[in-house]
């Protein structure tokens, strides 16, 4: 004679069935997420130079709105211009590593950044750039538009390069 499964053992495996189906879909969107927006590229630094020049000449006539000295702190903050005409879509990282040899860039979509309610923290090459560190919040980025925010390089040749559009 055959046993009858109850009823609410078909619904806990159910929901734990339900459960793992929705981790597995939000790793997988997180996985797409980074695949999409991280771009890590081998570059001599003859190369890097370049890309990072041709970058930069974006925003000629342009101080960063954060300065940094030579080990990565804060020295001064240059917000002391006008607010920008349009809202910027998109935070941009470009770092070069010499000893590695290889570029990262990093578009980050502004609506990530509203939803984060603390300080913004990215992890940029083993580097830390924390927008609370760098004064800044969320909402200053968006008064002042498509702008540069960091252009800093360190005695090693390392770069990083951080700006809105």
């Amino acid at each position: 004679m055959a046993s009858k499964v109850k009823t609410w053992v078909w619904i806990v495996v159910g929901v734990v069935a339900l459960g793992i189906l929705g981790v597995i879909s939000m790793a997988a969107a997180g996985l797409w997420f980074v695949k999409s927006h991280v771009d890590i590229r081998p570059t001599t630094t003859a190369a890097a130079t370049v890309d990072f020049q041709s970058m930069r000449d974006r925003f000629s006539g342009q101080k960063p709105l954060i300065e940094l000295d030579d080990r990565g702190n804060f020295v001064h903050s240059n917000v002391d211009r006008p607010n920008g005409t349009q809202r910027p879509d998109t935070l941009n990282i470009m770092a070069f590593d010499p000893k590695d040899e290889r570029v990262v860039r990093i578009e980050i979509p502004f609506w990530l950044l509203r939803l984060k309610m603390r300080g913004t923290r990215f992890d940029v090459g083993g580097n830390n750039l924390d927008l609370a560190k760098l004064r800044l919040t969320v909402e200053d980025l968006e008064r002042f538009g498509p702008t540069l925010i960091v252009d800093h390089r360190d005695s090693d040749g390392a770069r990083v390069l951080v700006w809105t559009q």
